[in-house]
């Protein structure tokens, strides 16, 4: 790892500014598309009773499935998800979705959000001699918060 120096890394934060007004912008309409999608498809996901699969021992077999996010614990080759799946592609074409059938708009927006933050992480990386972005999600977060607080100050005259 190299340490860079403080006019090295104002230098390199200027020039990645544009960059990370990108990442801004991904983030945000990855957070309102989030909320876009999550707000027509809680009524469907409400109309069905998932239950959790026997195969996962971390929680009860059998246990309702409250949260859209733990739907991952049921059965996914059940009729009934995939008549969910089915309804939930519906609802994204109603509003306005002309994606690839079979995709959620709301994760497209998050992994174009992810890609525009990877860029940054490599470049911040590369700039300090680092191989890999962090493999822990804090430690990614807060080199993300440090690199996008560095590129996005306002430079002082």
């Amino acid at each position: 790892m190299q340490t860079p120096s403080l006019k090295q890394f104002t230098t390199w934060a200027h020039q990645h500014h544009g960059l990370a007004k990108t990442v801004v912008m991904a983030q945000a309409y990855a957070q309102l598309k989030r909320e876009q999608v999550d707000a027509y498809i809680a009524p469907i996901f409400a109309r069905y009773d998932f239950r959790v699969d026997p195969k996962f021992a971390r929680r009860p077999a059998g246990e309702k499935i409250m949260d859209i996010k733990d739907l991952y614990l049921t059965d996914l080759d059940s009729p009934q998800y995939k008549a969910f799946l089915a309804d939930c592609d519906r609802a994204h074409r109603e509003h306005s979705f002309d994606g690839p059938e079979n995709h959620c708009p709301a994760l497209i927006a998050e992994h174009l959000q992810l890609q525009a933050e990877t860029v940054l992480l490599d470049a911040g990386c590369k700039l300090m001699g680092l191989e890999h972005i962090p493999y822990k999600l804090e430690h990614r977060a807060e080199m993300l918060k440090i690199l996008m607080g560095a590129c996005l100050k306002e430079p002082t005259a």
